[in-house]
């Protein structure tokens, strides 16, 4: 059992069966896990902050797993990532590391294996340090965004539509998905009320040092976040 700490692990299996199987076993070692079948249900499904790990299939319906840590590598620089696929060809395993991987399991995964990979990469998932003084940050433990400005506290909902944000493809949303970041329980937030939050994370943002228009609209779509906030 991992004893460093406790990991907020994301799992992106498209097999029902051993994605549930995996996520229980992972959540009986004391892990926080979220299972998603599809690259897309990443960016759509919210969860309790931002995931400090990423176990991610290849094979997967419509954006494979290569594209999908492409991305996330992109904006999670720390974040740790876990291919585990039946691709065992070199050409695969290259692929998996150059986009991003930190490591490249192959099925069948023994358990035994998972948990000292899981181990290893928990030694460095600690918080990024700002390194940048122009660069904006969402610090997702301490629900806050820092800047060159300085620093503001965000809400939990706040703090997961800007993660999504980050996390997604083109870094945009549409409506619905932002209305369901806000309102997850469905409690009848209407477009109106979206807007008023949506003005005021812009005002956070520009709080810190991003521009006023930090998240576009667009129109008959939904938002777009326009500049480059990292995930500590």
């Amino acid at each position: 059992m991992i004893t460093d700490s406790s990991l907020h692990i994301l799992l992106v299996e498209d097999n029902d069966s051993l994605r549930e199987a995996t996520v229980d076993f992972l959540r009986k070692q004391g892990h926080q896990v979220t299972g998603v079948m599809c690259a897309e249900e990443v960016d759509d499904t919210p969860t309790r902050g931002v995931p400090d790990l990423y176990l991610v299939d290849v094979n997967l319906p419509g954006e494979d797993g290569f594209s999908l840590i492409e991305r996330i590598r992109r904006t999670q620089p720390m974040a740790g990532i876990v291919l585990m696929t039946a691709r065992s060809h070199l050409n695969d395993r290259l692929e998996g590391y150059e986009s991003g991987a930190d490591n490249y399991l192959i099925k069948p995964v023994e358990q035994s294996e998972l948990l000292a990979c899981l181990q290893n990469l928990a030694r460095r998932l600690k918080p990024a340090v700002l390194v940048k003084t122009d660069q904006l940050f969402l610090d997702s433990q301490k629900l806050c965004l820092k800047g060159p400005l300085g620093q503001v506290a965000v809400s939990h909902g706040e703090n997961l539509l800007l993660a999504a944000f980050i996390r997604a493809a083109g870094q945009k949303l549409e409506r619905w998905q932002a209305m369901q970041l806000v309102d997850p329980n469905e409690k009848g937030l209407v477009a109106a009320n979206l807007e008023m939050r949506i003005s005021a994370l812009r005002k956070k943002l520009s709080a810190c040092g991003a521009p006023d228009d930090a998240i576009r609209t667009l129109r008959g779509f939904g938002y777009a976040l326009s500049c480059p906030i990292r995930l500590m």
